[in-house]
């Protein structure tokens, strides 16, 4: 027997937190990785404050999230649950304003320009304005892997970009489209939750050393991003993929900002 039951500790109220997890893992800023043997999961902001492993038992003390004013942000969602689409199938995507994947107001489609990059070739879309949203279709005539990117102009000039699969093994190398800060998948496969994704940022085409990355999933309960990362070296981050559907990255540098969704199967 070697899980153990976890608790976690509220404002000096000790409560069950999750039952017979077997694997923890510390992440940063204060990030949590829990998985039971019955393949439950779950992140939480907390640290451990006290771990009785012989009798199958660890406390966690919860640490309070800041209240945050974050500027907002552009990203692209897929209108499909597969991780991909498929030959033949409408290629319809979603452009959303807001922050950390919670979208706020409708962003101004008029405003937004869209490209749709194969093979290194761009060419311009449109964005229609939907009730909450703005919504690209791509057709149902593409084929292989496209890079589809938003560009907002303003005082803070923001990026949104996806990798969209159609078809299936499509697993050949990505090239940067040149963005002026730009995030790109270091090796392009399809990512599964419990395995690790590596991304790199380049900022006019060159490896960004030291930029803070942030990453988000789909319904996370984080009032910010969960996970937050510095690039290297090479100006790449790693992250472990612990909840099911898409992730989002988000890296700021002076006046851009940039995000990039990680396409996943739910």
């Amino acid at each position: 027997m070697c899980e153990a039951n976890v608790y976690i500790n509220r404002e000096g109220r000790e409560e069950i937190l999750m039952e017979k997890v077997d694997r923890i893992i510390p992440g940063e800023d204060n990030n949590i990785f829990l998985e039971s043997i019955f393949g439950e999961r779950k992140i939480v902001q907390a640290r451990i404050r006290e771990m009785e492993l012989v009798h199958h038992r660890v406390v966690l003390e919860e640490v309070k999230q800041e209240i945050i004013t974050p500027d907002k942000e552009i990203w692209l969602e897929p209108e499909t649950d597969h991780g991909h689409f498929h030959e033949g199938e409408e290629v319809r995507l979603k452009v959303f304003q807001g922050y950390n994947m919670r979208a706020e107001g409708k962003p101004a489609c008029p405003e937004l320009k869209a490209f749709a990059v194969v093979d290194g070739e761009a060419r311009q879309i449109d964005i229609a304005e939907k009730e909450d949203c703005g919504e690209i279709n791509l057709g149902s005539e593409v084929d292989g892997l496209v890079q589809v990117y938003v560009r907002e102009s303003g005082k803070i000039d923001n990026y949104a970009k996806v990798v969209v699969e159609v078809g299936h093994h499509h697993h050949r190398g990505l090239q940067a489209i040149g963005l002026p800060l730009e995030i790109i998948p270091c090796d392009y496969s399809h990512a599964r939750m419990g395995e690790s994704y590596e991304v790199q940022v380049l900022k006019e085409g060159k490896p960004l050393p030291g930029v803070l990355v942030r990453a988000t999933f789909a319904g996370t309960h984080n009032r910010d991003y969960p996970h937050k990362l510095n690039t290297n070296d090479e100006g790449k981050v790693k992250i472990f993929l612990t909840a099911r559907g898409n992730y989002l990255f988000s890296v700021n540098d002076g006046e851009i900002r940039s995000t990039f969704t990680l396409m996943k199967s739910f």
